[in-house]
């Protein structure tokens, strides 16, 4: 999911002159950045500020895909001109990154098909081949208090990329394609730092970026929406910023200001016109790494617990040569269990994580726990009802099984050994800009006049299906197409509201559909029909129900839709599409 711009007819400027030669390709990642701060520093003081299409704030993830996505298609009318700014210096270079991490890091992403196709081969194939991204071609889904499981497998993605919906990022890799999985991938981890580092490997060797490191943005000038509409293309945005190292001030100018810069984003609070809705679960997630005892055969594990779902995902080191295997664990639980479990020694934390996620499906609870009570007559007839209900839900677990080899038969996780690590904590919240006012008046969303907002900036979400930087690397996406087009179109893609109008409408729907999606998802599996469930709670597994016959029919509601879900091949495989960000038809707006 991503972005959409807005244009106006706009004067050819002429090459960037540069005073000094390109960094060269080969450069550290300092050297590079420290050259293309000289370029811009060294304009004598009366000159104007050096001119871009498009600026970046924010060099993170979203930022380097944004900008490589910019300057990915060479057959443009002209060149695109593309500052990245980031408040931090450039990051090493692989090769430097790799002698340095003696495990895998917890700060890691689930990145789904097409936000792998959008990082693109090159990056792609440095991960892979730096052992540094973790590929899984099935996941497997159950839940602590009923027999329900649901199955993803690549082949479930297969239809999606026969009919051109969704990227195979596997085609990108050529002869590296077997590093990965052998089917289509439902997705990999992979770590913040070498994910970033592959990126600005990339990035260094376009000439067409300036990439300005260790930069703090100072102040911002940009346009009032009653600029927007008149005979004159409303005035380019002004950025000014200073060299951290060297405390030297500089400014540029833009036709577009992208903020790529996180959740708390400078820009978009001084830009301003930017309303959100926020929303907290009053819970944490716990994430660390952890050395597992054997591997995990390309599979994601999810369970939900009572408090929140617990995950187990394939990182690097996962293979099969003999050597330590590890995996990332994120769980999502109340704040009091997380402080809990943050606060146990490591190996009292092993024996909990394996505790909790080493447990196959259960049989349902019973579904009218206060049959006992009633009448004799309607007490028999519920507890009759209540066998042939969850008769059918345990019947329809076991029919799934005979479907595909791939889906027969309950995966058990590998055992956990030892953290590997800090073990780490964050508040859960949802949050997504949104729009006010009416008609020509109305302020918001994605957009403002030659400013945009991508990832972080605009959206965060729970982490439970893993969806978060999937959503913002759509954004790049969406955005990327839109620029491209209002510069193929001889156009200013901030000179009229055209594009960005169409990036603000996209992304709301695309926005609102998956956070709304997720925190449904947390609200259906966070009704449990029966166990407490808390490490720090000594009825964890106990058969009793304080919750009430309306809470035990939730459970089994939800346990039986699982079940349905994974029993039939249309409404599963549409689940994993989207999951997997495949467009739902073709010649979708949002085309690859």
């Amino acid at each position: 999911p991503v972005v959409s711009p807005h244009a106006w007819l706009v004067r050819e400027h002429p090459p960037l002159a540069r005073e000094s030669a390109a960094p060269h390709p080969k450069m550290s990642g300092g050297a590079a950045g420290r050259v293309s701060r000289r370029l811009l520093s060294s304009r004598p003081a009366t000159s104007a500020p050096r001119h871009y299409d498009v600026a970046i704030a924010g060099g993170g993830a979203v930022g380097s895909v944004l900008a490589r996505l910019l300057l990915d298609d060479a057959s443009r009318s002209r060149p695109i001109r593309v500052a990245l700014l980031e408040r931090r210096p450039s990051p090493p270079t692989m090769s430097e990154l790799g002698g340095t991490a003696a495990a895998p890091s917890a700060r890691a992403y689930a990145l789904s098909p097409a936000s792998l196709s959008y990082i693109g081969p090159g990056p792609l194939r440095s991960l892979l081949r730096h052992n540094r991204c973790g590929v899984y071609d099935s996941m497997q889904v159950w839940e602590h208090d009923g027999p329900a499981q649901l199955h993803f497998v690549g082949d479930d993605l297969r239809r999606a990329i026969d009919e051109g919906r969704l990227a195979d990022p596997r085609e990108q890799l050529g002869g590296d394609a077997d590093e990965g999985g052998k089917g289509p991938w439902l997705g990999a981890v992979v770590e913040d730092a070498p994910l970033v580092s592959a990126l600005w490997e990339e990035l260094r060797e376009d000439e067409r970026i300036d990439l300005l490191d260790n930069v703090q943005i100072k102040s911002i000038e940009s346009p009032r929406h009653e600029d927007v509409g008149k005979l004159e293309p409303p005035s380019q945005v002004e950025l000014s910023y200073t060299d951290v190292s060297s405390n030297e001030e500089d400014a540029i100018t833009a036709n577009l200001l992208v903020a790529a810069d996180g959740a708390n984003s400078f820009v978009r609070r001084t830009v301003g016109g930017f309303p959100m809705m926020t929303k907290s679960y009053g819970r944490k997630a716990v994430t660390c790494t952890v050395e597992i005892s054997s591997g995990m055969n390309a599979t994601a594990f999810q369970r939900f617990l009572p408090h929140g779902p617990i995950a187990l995902l394939p990182v690097w080191g996962d293979g099969g040569d003999g050597g330590v295997r590890y995996a990332n664990v994120v769980w999502s639980t109340t704040a009091s269990e997380a402080d809990h479990l943050r606060s146990l020694p490591p190996d009292e934390f092993i024996r909990a994580l394996n505790h909790h996620l080493r447990e196959g499906p259960n049989v349902n609870p019973p579904i009218f726990p206060g049959a006992g009570n009633l009448p004799p007559v309607l007490g028999t007839v519920a507890r009759e009802v209540d066998s042939l209900l969850r008769t059918a839900n345990t019947a329809l677990t076991m029919g799934t099984w005979t479907e595909s080899p791939a889906r027969n038969f309950f995966r058990m996780p590998p055992e956990s050994v030892r953290v590997v690590g800090p073990v780490m904590g964050f508040d859960l919240t949802a949050s997504h800009v949104v729009t006010s006012g009416r008609g020509d008046g109305r302020t918001g969303g994605y957009a403002a006049p030659r400013v945009a907002l991508v990832g972080d900036a605009a959206h965060t979400m729970h982490p439970m299906a893993g969806q978060g930087l999937n959503l913002g690397l759509g954004d790049a996406h969406s955005l990327s197409n839109l620029v491209k087009e209002a510069i193929d179109s001889g156009m200013d893609v901030g000179g009229t509201s055209l594009f960005l109008d169409r990036y603000n409408l996209e992304r709301l729907v695309q926005g609102f559909g998956t956070v709304g999606g997720v925190h449904a998802l947390h609200e259906v599996f966070g009704v449990s029909g029966s166990m407490p469930g808390s490490v720090i709670d000594s009825n964890y597994g106990s058969s009793k129900s304080s919750l009430g016959g309306l809470q035990s029919l939730i459970g089994y509601s939800r346990s039986m839709g699982m079940n349905t879900i994974n029993s039939i091949g249309p409404v599963r495989r549409m689940l994993a599409e989207a999951a997997a960000g495949a467009r739902p038809f073709k010649g979708y707006a949002s085309a690859q």
